[in-house]
C-alpha cells in the first residue's frame, strides 16, 4: 500500500516472511515511495525489528489474524511509525529502539504518533479507537524514566501484547485496508485554516472541532444572530490559549457572508501583522482580491466613528478585543470599545440589527494603551439597556453594572487545539511563576502527549536547528521569536546578517512565508501574537531573566510610557512561549547574567532528574 511498506497478519509475518524479504520490502518502500535514502543502519534496524517480533510475538492461534502495519507514513512530516498493531477497537503503536538509554526525543516521537493518530486519523476518530503508544527496546533494559511512555522489552513484550489482544477482535482484511488508506485531517495553522475555510467552506474535519467547544460556541453565536428580537447584541468569547477563538470568528464571518446581499460580516483585528498575513493569504490564492472584503485592521474600521458614515456590516467580529485601546488619539474621551459601539449603534438604527462578537484572550496586553483590558468593555456597556450582552460565566462579576447580560457557558472554549490538542498554557504559567516542581510535572505530562521542547546556549546551533526542521518537517514554519524590548542588545546574539525584530505590518506575510527561515529578522511579540509557528525558536535576549530565584527586568529594558512594565514584559514572554504548534526550541545565550536562567530551564527540561 502507498501509506505503508508492509501490511500483514501476525501469522503471515511469522510463517511467510523471511528476514531478508521483510527488510527488502521496507527498503524498497522507503527508497521508492518515500524517496528517501536508505543506509546500512536502516537495514540493521529492520533486521532487528523482524528478529525481535519473530521471537516475541504471541504464537497462539487466537492471535494469528491481527494485522501489523510497518513503516506507516505519518502526515506533514518525513516520519514513519515503525509498527502498528490493529484491532477492531485499538491502535497499538510500537516504536523500536536499539539504545541503552531512554531519550526525551524518542518519548515525544512515539507519543506524538499516538497523538496524531488519535486526533487526526479519520477512521480512528470516527470509530473512537483507543490509541496506545509503546517504545520497544530490543537490546537491553534501558536506563532512564520508564513511566512517561510505557516501555517494552524481551521480558515483557509478549505478555503485554497478549493482555491487550485478549479481549479484542481482529479487523477483516477489507477493514484493515480501509484503515491504512484512511485520510488524516491534521489541524492547519491559522493562515492555512483560513484559506481552507474561505475556499472550501469548512474548518478541518476533526471530531473535537465538529462535536466540541468550537461548534458549541458557533451554535450559541448563530442563535443570537438569527434571533429577530435582538436588535443590538454583543457576544464575548474567550478560552484557553490556542482554543480556536479566531477560528470561531472567521467561521462566523464565512457562514454569514452571502454574495449579492447588501449587508455582510467583517473580521477586525488590532493585530496589523495578523491582518496582513490573512489578507494576503486569501488574495494570493485568488479567494479575495485584496482580502479586505472579509478582514480589516481595527485602526482603519474605527475611523468610521469620526464621521456619519454607516458601514454595510451587520456582523462585526473583533479579535483580541481585550487589547482595545483605552484612549483614542483623535477623541481622547473615547475608547476603542465605545467607538465600536457608536458605529454599531448607527448600523442598528439604519439597518435594524447588528451583532458584535468580541474574541477575548487573557494576559495578552503588550503595548501602550492596551493595559486596561476587559474593564473597557464593561465601562462602555454600563447602563446601556439597549444592548443584549452575552458572556461566559468567568466575566459575570466584571459585568454586574451592565443591565442586560446573559451568561452562556458555551462561550468559554476550554480545549486547546493549537499544540495537537496539548494545552501548553498551564506549563507557561508555571514558568512565569518559577514553580519548578509544577512546571516539570506539566512538562512530563505534555511529553506523554507528544510535545517536545529543547534548549541550547550557543548561537551556532540556531541555523542547524532551522535546517533540521525544514528537512524533517517540510512545510512547517519556524524562525526566531524575541522580545522587542531589548532589540539593540539582541543584534549581537544572532550573527552579522541579523537586522533586528522590527517588521512592518505590511511585511508580515513576507516574513511568515519566506524570511523567517533566513534568520535576517526575528518576530517580536507584535508580529507573532495571533499567529503560530510549528517550531518557533524562542530567544531570551536579556530583558527578562532569573536572578536570585525571581524573574528580573534589566534596567536598560525599553519602556515606551507603559503603566506597568513588569506586567507587560511578563505578557510578552507569555505570548512568545505560547505560539508553538508542534514543538519549541529555547535559546538562552551563555552569558553571565543568564546562567541562573540556563540552570533553571536545564532542570525543567530534563526527564531523568
Amino acid at each position: 500500500m502507498e501509506n505503508a511498506a508492509i501490511v500483514t497478519t501476525i501469522h503471515e509475518l511469522l510463517h511467510v516472511y523471511t528476514k531478508e524479504q521483510f527488510t527488502d520490502e521496507c527498503r524498497a518502500f522507503v527508497e521508492n515511495e518515500c524517496e528517501m535514502p536508505v543506509d546500512m543502519a536502516n537495514d540493521r534496524s529492520w533486521d532487528d525489528c523482524y528478529v525481535f517480533l519473530a521471537a516475541n510475538l504471541p504464537k497462539d492461534d487466537k492471535y494469528r489474524d491481527f494485522h501489523l502495519v510497518f513503516e506507516y507514513m505519518m502526515p506533514e512530516s518525513m516520519k514513519r511509525a515503525d509498527v502498528l498493531l490493529l484491532t477492531q477497537k485499538k491502535v497499538i503503536v510500537l516504536e523500536f529502539k536499539q539504545k541503552a538509554e531512554i531519550k526525551k526525543d524518542d518519548i515525544s516521537q512515539a507519543a506524538g504518533y499516538g497523538q496524531s493518530l488519535r486526533n487526526y486519523h479519520y477512521i480512528t476518530s470516527k470509530r473512537n479507537m483507543e490509541v496506545l503508544p509503546f517504545m520497544v527496546y530490543t537490546l537491553c533494559v534501558p536506563a532512564g524514566r520508564k513511566d512517561i511512555v510505557p516501555i517494552l522489552q524481551t521480558s515483557s513484550f509478549e505478555q503485554e501484547i497478549k493482555s491487550i489482544l485478549d479481549d479484542q477482535e481482529p479487523m477483516t482484511q477489507t477493514e484493515c485496508e480501509e484503515w491504512v488508506k484512511s485520510p488524516f485531517h491534521p489541524l492547519k495553522n491559522l493562515a492555512d485554516a483560513t484559506l481552507q475555510l474561505f475556499r472550501d467552506g469548512d474548518l478541518p474535519n476533526i471530531k473535537t472541532i465538529r462535536d466540541g467547544d468550537i461548534q458549541d460556541a458557533l451554535n450559541t453565536i448563530n442563535h443570537v444572530i438569527d434571533e429577530p428580537h435582538y436588535t443590538k447584541s454583543i457576544i464575548f468569547v474567550t478560552g484557553v490559549p490556542g482554543a480556536g477563538k479566531t477560528l470561531v470568528g472567521l467561521k462566523t464571518v464565512y457562514d454569514h457572508a452571502h454574495s449579492g446581499e447588501e449587508l455582510s460580516p467583517i473580521y477586525l483585528s488590532g493585530n496589523d501583522p495578523l491582518v496582513d498575513i490573512l489578507q494576503k493569504t486569501l488574495s494570493a490564492n485568488h479567494i479575495d482580491r485584496d482580502g479586505e472584503s472579509y478582514i480589516q485592521a481595527m485602526k482603519n474600521f474605527k475611523r468610521l466613528a469620526y464621521s456619519d458614515r454607516v458601514p454595510l456590516n451587520n456582523i462585526i467580529v473583533f479579535d483580541e478585543a481585550q487589547r482595545a485601546w483605552d484612549t483614542d488619539r483623535r477623541m481622547p474621551n473615547e475608547t476603542e470599545a465605545s467607538l465600536l459601539l457608536k458605529i454599531a449603534d448607527r448600523i442598528a438604527e439604519q439597518h435594524g440589527k447588528v451583532t458584535v462578537i468580541c474574541l477575548i484572550g487573557e494576559g495578552q496586553a503588550i503595548h501602550l494603551n492596551e493595559e486596561t483590558g476587559m474593564p473597557i468593555w464593561s465601562a462602555a456597556l454600563k447602563d446601556r439597556n439597549d444592548w443584549n450582552v452575552f458572556i461566559p460565566e468567568r466575566f459575570q462579576e466584571l459585568f454586574t453594572s451592565v443591565p442586560n447580560y446573559i451568561v452562556k457557558p458555551d462561550l468559554f472554549l476550554n480545549t486547546s487545539i493549537r499544540n495537537d490538542f496539548i494545552d501548553v498554557s498551564p506549563w507557561v504559567e508555571a514558568i512565569l511563576k518559577l514553580d519548578l516542581a509544577e512546571a516539570k510535572r506539566l512538562y512530563q505530562e505534555m511529553i506523554k502527549q507528544g510535545f517536545g521542547c529543547w534548549y541550547f546556549t550557543k548561537k551556532e546551533r540556531i541555523q542547524p536547528c532551522i535546517e533540521f526542521i525544514m528537512r524533517n518537517h517540510p512545510g512547517s514554519h519556524t524562525g526566531l521569536v524575541i522580545s522587542s524590548h531589548f532589540d539593540g542588545f539582541s543584534r549581537n546574539l544572532f550573527g552579522s546578517q541579523y537586522r533586528g525584530s522590527y517588521v512592518k505590518a505590511n511585511e508580515a506575510y513576507q516574513w511568515y512565508t519566506r524570511e523567517s527561515y533566513t534568520l535576517t529578522r526575528a518576530a517580536s511579540e507584535f508580529l507573532i501574537q495571533g499567529i503560530e509557528l510549528e517550531y518557533p525558536i524562542v530567544a531570551f535576549v536579556g530583558d527578562y531573566y532569573i536572578k536570585d530565584g525571581a524573574w528580573t527586568i534589566d534596567p536598560q529594558t525599553t519602556d515606551p510610557g507603559l503603566k506597568d512594565l513588569t506586567t507587560v514584559i511578563e505578557n510578552v514572554y507569555r505570548v512568545l512561549l505560547t505560539r508553538s504548534r508542534k514543538g519549541m526550541y529555547i535559546y538562552i545565550p551563555d552569558i553571565p547574567k543568564m546562567r541562573e536562567t540556563i540552570k533553571w530551564f536545564s532542570s525543567l527540561l530534563s526527564i531523568n532528574e
